[in-house]
């Protein structure tokens, strides 16, 4: 091969190896994946009244009562209570929720106590939901195929409070942990 040809194709190969990455960016992006979307629910209260919160949740879940159940589940059609990673528990509770920075101090206190021995809780936040103040935690337990993780929204009710919960094997609520926090971080005060 002559040189003159030699460099020819070494010069070839440069521009077209320069004009790659323009060629690249003159490519749009893939669009966005296509969010879910949200609607809000009121959930079923007691003697024909409605619950005192509301949920936004993906088109398509539901709320269940199970017989036998003192809770409410939030979920897809399939999702089949009580295991499934993919449902919301929702449960009175007895403990006074109305001083939240109050019900995190004290969450906080028992893990430093050592309350939570088989347990670390690596969040607690107050977070302020349209007026009203609930407190955010995050609970992990076990290890290795028995490992779980349970992310808990304690907000009040007139009397004791309301726990709005996910919870799953750690590797699926990892997975779930997005919608998890965007459905509890989600409620509101009905009305």
């Amino acid at each position: 091969m002559s040189r003159r040809r030699q460099i020819v194709i070494v010069l070839f190969a440069a521009l077209f190896a320069a004009a790659l990455p323009a060629c690249a960016l003159a490519v749009p992006p893939p669009p966005p994946a296509a969010e879910t979307a949200y609607h809000r629910i009121d959930l079923p209260g007691g003697e024909g009244k409605s619950f005192p919160y509301t949920v936004e949740v993906p088109e398509g879940w539901q709320v269940r009562q199970v017989p036998d159940s003192p809770a409410l589940w939030i979920g897809p059609a399939d999702a089949e209570p009580p295991r499934d990673p993919r449902l919301i528990f929702v449960r009175l509770s007895l403990a006074d929720v109305s001083d939240a920075e109050k019900t995190a101090a004290t969450i906080r206190s028992n893990v430093a106590k050592g309350a939570t021995q088989d347990a670390t809780v690596p969040l607690v936040e107050v977070h302020d939901l349209g007026g009203v103040k609930g407190v955010l935690v995050r609970m992990d337990s076990g290890t290795g195929d028995k490992a779980r993780s349970t992310l808990a929204l304690k907000l009040p009710l007139e009397k004791g409070g309301v726990d709005f919960m996910a919870s799953g094997p750690r590797a699926e609520f990892e997975k779930m942990l997005p919608t998890y926090q965007r459905i509890l971080l989600s409620v509101r005060r009905h009305g």
